[in-house]
């Protein structure tokens, strides 16, 4: 006959046994609704014309316009198909880029940029429009292309994309910065990690991915201390945030196997390394909804944009690091197993004149280039409905000032390219017009390359 104390303990055993394989199953639910959207920003407003050329009759245009910068026809890397009416090549520094568009990994979206509203050449030449403040400022386009909603709202697209999702979705780092300026990520409500490619699992003498570590358990119970006084305590709180976020950051850095590919000699090369292996951690520790900035400088290339010196590097030396790198992360997310996880998008702030700058380099300009690549990504196709002309003065010059440079109003606003991005994510249409709400004012919501 068995007694209270053993049924209770049977009793007990079997609970316990069922709680761990619904937890486990409740983990692998998530593990399989896991999706991170990854952004890569180049500061500086890298040079677009010389990343996507038209290689039809409208390459004699392109290299009429800009003879010191024009690259060889010859050395242009062909994609297949014709595009919003001509047929393209990719700069030989983003030939990895061509092999993901011809395996449909990757989509360009021609001429996208800064918008309030849909603009015409005529309104611009009226002063009939409305414009984003300060246009071809480097601090403030880019901070209104991430999502910037004025001094009053200093949030970005993908912070307040994260405050509306539910909390079960954003438990594990919802926002992470691998940037200086990551405006894109900061929200009102969801906490924000910083993550550093460089900073290793220590801090000083605590070893942050061993649990075993005094001293990492000495600074855990120093972020746990609580006190009356208004300072103390938030120094505690942002300790204890910091704390928890590096040793996550560091036991990513030792989970699974490593990245795969080759990876630039670059930071932007570590950052994505770094990146590729924190993700496949993420997703199995339990993150649902994630959002990571990264960026790279050295765009700003006023002068020596064709320099191919390592100690002063033009446009195709360092978005060649970029797009190797870019490759080798994509390469990485599908040796973990992530291909319909993960989304990666290559943005700047701004393009460049398509007259050259007296220096040898292009000035700052409008519309630019921009990428998507990932599994789920519609790739193979340059998205748009026209593209430039690529001529000095022409129909398409929209230059603010007289003489006329080549600057492109975009075909594409900013908020439209998120909106395919937070659709993906799981905002409803409603959602994604609160979340940037200079949406209602362009009958295409979306653009569709996802």
């Amino acid at each position: 006959m068995i007694n209270r104390r053993n049924f209770l303990s049977h009793a007990g055993a079997v609970s316990l046994a069922g709680i761990a394989a619904t937890l486990a199953s409740v983990k692998e639910v998530q593990a399989a609704d896991y999706k991170a959207l990854v952004v890569v920003f180049l500061s500086g407003g890298f040079d677009g014309n010389n990343v996507l050329v038209p290689m039809d009759a409208a390459y004699n245009d392109y290299a009429k316009a800009r003879p010191s910068l024009a690259l060889p026809k010859d050395s242009l890397v062909r994609l297949s198909g014709s595009h919003i009416g001509h047929q393209f090549g990719l700069s030989p520094a983003n030939r990895s880029f061509a092999n993901l568009f011809e395996q449909k990994r990757m989509a360009v979206i021609a001429n996208a940029g800064a918008l309030v509203q849909p603009t015409t050449m005529t309104q611009l030449r009226n002063n009939a429009v409305k414009l984003p403040p300060f246009l071809g400022s480097h601090t403030e386009q880019e901070q209104w292309v991430q999502g910037w909603m004025g001094d009053e709202d200093t949030s970005g697209w993908g912070g307040r994309a994260m405050d509306a999702m539910p909390a079960d979705m954003k438990g594990f780092q919802p926002l992470v910065a691998m940037a200086r300026d990551y405006t894109a990520v900061v929200g009102n409500r969801t906490a924000l990690s910083l993550a550093n490619s460089s900073s290793g699992s220590r801090w000083g003498n605590a070893e942050l991915s061993d649990p075993a570590s005094v001293v990492r358990q000495r600074v855990e119970w120093a972020s746990r201390l609580q006190s009356g006084n208004v300072y103390d305590s938030e120094f505690s709180r942002s300790l204890q945030a910091a704390y928890k976020d590096t040793v996550q950051f560091a036991l990513g850095q030792s989970y699974g196997t490593a990245p795969v590919g080759v990876f630039a000699d670059a930071q932007i090369g570590r950052d994505l390394r770094y990146l590729a292996r924190n993700l496949a951690y993420a997703k199995q520790a339990g993150a649902r909804r994630q959002i990571y900035l990264v960026q790279d400088g050295g765009y700003d290339t006023h002068t020596d944009q064709m320099s191919t010196s390592a100690a002063n590097p033009g446009l195709e030396l360092n978005i060649g690091e970029v797009t190797n790198s870019l490759v080798a992360f994509d390469n990485s997310i599908q040796a973990y197993g992530m291909n319909n996880d993960v989304i990666t998008v290559v943005m700047s702030e701004f393009g460049r004149t398509l007259d050259p700058a007296s220096g040898g380099g292009s000035d700052h300009a409008w519309g630019n280039h921009w990428f998507a690549m990932g599994g789920p990504v519609k790739g193979g196709v340059i998205y748009g409905n026209t593209f430039p002309t690529l001529q000095t003065a022409g129909v398409d010059d929209a230059s603010l000032y007289k003489p006329y440079r080549g600057q492109w109003i975009p075909q594409f606003s900013s908020d439209q390219f998120m909106a395919d991005l937070v659709g993906w994510l799981g905002l409803t249409p409603a959602q994604a017009l609160a979340v940037m709400p200079n949406l209602a004012n362009f009958p295409s919501k979306t653009i569709g390359y996802i």
